[in-house]
């Protein structure tokens, strides 16, 4: 049973995360002739001041250029 975890910061759109989660799941199943019933996507959001690239916290930008 292939299970993908993924991490996103929160704020996205959430049908945009649908989709994504949706097309993960479909090219998983595809690449690994896996049946789609058997695929797991896990997906946690963590609040902006919870990531960081360096020493730069996704809250300390104000226009979102860091996702």
């Amino acid at each position: 049973m292939p299970i993908i975890n993924v991490t996103l910061v929160e704020g996205r759109d959430e049908q945009r995360v649908r989709d994504f989660i949706r097309e993960v799941a479909r090219v998983a199943s595809a690449t690994l002739d896996a049946p789609m019933s058997s695929i797991r996507v896990m997906v946690t959001e963590l609040p902006p001041q919870r990531f960081a690239v360096g020493d730069v916290l996704k809250s300390d930008n104000d226009n979102g250029a860091a996702r």
